[in-house]
């Protein structure tokens, strides 16, 4: 028997495209944002060189926001992660609830 040949495999296979540290969806997000920031900006009569700056913030954000790790980004907003747990307790309607003290709630029919 022949041995096996060596393939040779598209070393980009199931990654994104990227452009310089950003990937093509970063990209494309941080180009519509800054079109968006640069327009709401303009639009408000701000000026030129404000209407840039705004739409470099709201890039910088979204670029922030859409990495590979925005954990990092929240992290900082919410440093507390809750920790759910699954539980389970008794149903008791209202009309058998006891009120506070040992009186039983009255029924009215």
């Amino acid at each position: 028997m022949k041995q096996k040949e060596i393939k040779p495999v598209n070393q980009s296979l199931g990654k994104n495209a990227a452009i310089g540290v950003l990937t093509g969806f970063q990209f494309a997000i941080a180009i519509a944002s800054f079109g968006c920031g640069f327009f709401l900006a303009f639009l408000l009569g701000i000026g030129m060189i404000w209407s840039i700056l705004i739409g470099l913030w709201f890039s910088a954000t979204t670029i922030s926001l859409s990495g590979k790790k925005p954990y990092l980004f929240w992290s900082r907003i919410f440093p507390g992660v809750p920790m759910w747990t699954r539980g389970y307790i008794k149903y008791y309607s209202a009309i058998e609830k006891k009120k506070v003290g040992s009186r039983k709630v009255r029924l009215w029919h």
